[in-house]
């Protein structure tokens, strides 16, 4: 027997859930705009848009409570008013058509109905754009022209245009602000006015009311993109899945962005940078305690305080992901959760209003569970990940993971936390993840959290910062075993790394140069063409067109350059006085500036150093290294098999009377006494040296 869309929607109902599956699919994407507001005698401002309204909370700067305008004593026909003020007594007044609604103040937030009064009675014309009360003067604006209410006769009387004030025509509403400036607002921009000056226009955003979908708000994620896909900023990693690749993730996100906790950051807070700001520096996973009671309205929590609203979040977020087309991130709202029947519907909503065309429900919805490539992500649109507490899944709030397939559990995430200490230090956080992600590696994705605990957060942070890289490489793995890679790096105050060795983006860009490697293998393949050491400081690797600077004391890149006429050479080495290295490509030589890399000599052709592999200047004899020899100055040819070398090397590089060798993804170390040994891989040296043919 089939039901008609009609018939599932009685049985639901009798079950008690319509509210969750009735929602016609016409109204889920429906849009609106801000139809008046007003504010009450304690100076509390409310939107009305449609036939709801929002309280605004001006301690976060963002809505405090949505809810039908019934709950506030206004009848439902005064849905999408026209205007709405108070005036000096304290009464609200909703303006619909050619009809005053008048309201007294009953108890709380509670309205009473007054009376009813025609508005062309007291000097106004029918539809009405906006009115606010300016100090006790009542202003009312339609179109381009104004009124100003006399009150000595209590009639409206017209004043001018309001583009005098440097206002636009047609405003939707306007409302007094607690600083006694004026918000006035048109479509998705609002300007701030005071008797001297008008400032604006911003955008609508900046309200944080998000649990309406105002129109021309999201309209741009629907958009077609064009041009060259980059995923997360780099092509290479477009065709890897998402449990292939790495995030920097910051850890109890908006714990005190909005102010911190005064004295308690300490203690408390765990960033000092707002979201856009982590955003921009290449957070991509956001980790978030989510409240409702602590903040008196959707928060982030930290413990016992509230760090600020969601929905200022979810606006910064989605701003940068309107400027960064190639961007997807992760959010998940965890299992720190405070009062989940609250916060599942009002989190639901407001992720559903701001972010839902870009919600990613791929995992969910495909067979076998796979989840999506980042360029299946950034095709479609849909580049956003969430995932709410694990007891999402459990009654009573399992209608919302019924429901909403881009709802994802926190237990497909698995996490390396374990408390642990760091009076003594930090190392011990590399084996603690080796051991954890051992264990914990049949998570679907797998989270390496560095959250030690301790007195002061900043400070335990800092402890840990240069162990990044090595705790990735010690899950690494475990997780490429599973064609998986690690998936996020969770730190606290990521924004404060002095050096790229505690860095928690340059520990994530890395370990995605392996993940790259690893998962593409049939069309990726390393290659370090040259190395140089220049001083005591720095090496040059030449790869491809990119010359990368690699710090020795921080061991890692610290720079990339493309200089044009130094692709994929063949070898290069430092000359003896070390001012300009000596470059080799087929059987041209030439010489450059050891810091510049500009030209110093002209090219010269020597046939007999043509199409070489590799070449050092070791104990004052040039050595070139081709196929499996190794021919010194004086033409004496060794065999590299008989060294414990490998044949066709790709280059050799001098570093205190040692040969390091490089070939692929593997390096070796011949010493001064005659032994070569392998020793490890190349991208450990965390430099980019991987190559993609697709």
């Amino acid at each position: 027997m089939k039901f008609s869309y009609t018939h599932v929607c009685m049985l639901m109902f009798l079950s008690s859930r319509f509210d969750l599956v009735c929602l016609k699919k016409t109204t889920r994407n429906k849009c609106g705009k801000i139809n008046a507001a007003f504010n009450s005698e304690t100076r509390v401002v409310y939107f009305l848009s449609g036939a709801e309204y929002i309280k605004y909370n001006f301690r976060y700067n963002t809505e405090e409570t949505v809810a039908p305008l019934s709950n506030l004593g206004v009848n439902e026909e005064l849905s999408n008013p026209d205007a709405a003020y108070t005036d000096r007594n304290g009464t609200i007044h909703i303006l619909k058509g050619c009809l005053a609604y008048s309201f007294k103040w009953k108890s709380g937030e509670e309205l009473v109905q007054d009376r009813i009064t025609n508005v062309t009675t007291l000097g106004l014309p029918c539809d009405v754009d906006a009115a606010l009360n300016k100090q006790g003067d009542v202003l009312v604006t339609k179109g381009c022209r104004e009124w100003m209410l006399n009150q000595r006769t209590q009639m409206f009387e017209q004043r001018g245009n309001i583009t005098d004030r440097g206002l636009p025509c047609d405003l939707d509403a306007a409302v007094e602000w607690p600083d006694s400036t004026y918000c006035f607002i048109k479509g998705v921009q609002f300007w701030k006015y005071d008797d001297d000056d008008v400032d604006g226009p911003f955008n609508t955003d900046l309200l944080n009311l998000c649990s309406w979908n105002l129109c021309g708000e999201r309209e741009w994620m629907r958009m077609e993109r064009s041009g060259t896909v980059s995923c997360n900023g780099d092509r290479r990693l477009c065709s890897l899945r998402l449990n292939q690749i790495t995030l920097a993730g910051l850890h109890n996100a908006g714990s005190g962005f909005d102010g911190g906790f005064g004295f308690l950051d300490c203690f408390l807070r765990n960033h000092g940078l707002s979201i856009t700001e982590q955003l921009r520096l290449g957070i991509r996973h956001f980790d978030i305690d989510p409240c409702f009671d602590k903040c008196g309205l959707l928060g982030s929590c930290h413990n016992v305080v509230c760090g600020g609203g969601i929905c200022p979040m979810l606006k910064q977020l989605r701003s940068f992901l309107r400027d960064h087309l190639g961007e997807i991130v992760t959010l998940n709202f965890n299992h720190e959760i405070q009062q989940p029947e609250k916060v599942f519907p009002a989190l639901s909503r407001q992720l559903m209003t701001q972010l839902g065309p870009m919600l990613n429900k791929h995992f969910r919805k495909s067979p076998k569970h796979v989840w999506p490539t980042l360029k299946q992500t950034i095709r479609k649109k849909k580049r956003i990940f969430v995932f709410y507490a694990p007891i999402i899944e459990r009654p009573p709030h399992d209608e919302f993971y019924n429901k909403y397939k881009w709802i994802h559990s926190e237990r497909f995430y698995g996490s390396t936390w374990i408390e642990f200490g760091v009076n003594d230090g930090c190392n011990k956080v590399v084996n603690i993840t080796k051991e954890v992600c051992e264990s914990r590696n049949w998570r679907e994705l797998l989270e390496v959290s560095i959250i030690p605990s301790g007195f002061c957060i900043n400070s335990n942070a800092a402890k840990c910062r240069p162990f990044y890289h090595q705790s990735l490489r010690a899950c690494e793995q475990f997780r490429f075993v599973r064609n998986d890679s690690p998936n996020v790096l969770l730190v606290d105050y990521p924004e404060e790394a002095n050096d790229p060795s505690s860095s928690v983006f340059q520990a994530v860009h890395h370990q995605n140069i392996r993940n790259i490697y690893q998962h593409k293998k049939s069309s990726c393949y390393v290659k370090v063409d040259a190395a140089v050491k220049v001083n005591a400081q720095t090496i040059l690797f030449f790869s491809g067109s990119r010359i990368i600077t690699y710090d020795v004391t921080h061991l890692s890149q610290s720079n990339i350059r493309h200089v044009p006429g130094l692709e994929s050479i063949d070898a290069a080495y430092l000359s003896p006085a070390g001012n300009f290295i000596s470059v080799i490509k087929g059987c041209i030589y030439w010489e450059i500036n050891s810091t510049s890399l500009l030209p110093v000599s002209a090219e010269v052709t020597r046939n007999e150093t043509c199409d070489i592999d590799a070449a050092i200047f070791w104990k004052d004899q040039l050595y070139t290294f081709k196929g499996c020899n190794v021919t010194s100055q004086g033409g004496r040819v060794q065999p590299l098999l008989k060294m414990g070398l490998p044949c066709s090397l790709d280059a050799a590089l001098l570093i205190d009377s040692n040969v390091y060798a490089f070939k692929g993804n593997n390096y070796w170390i011949y010493n001064d006494h005659g032994e070569a040994k392998l020793v490890g891989k190349t991208l450990d040296w965390n430099i980019d040296v991987v190559h993609c043919t697709d």
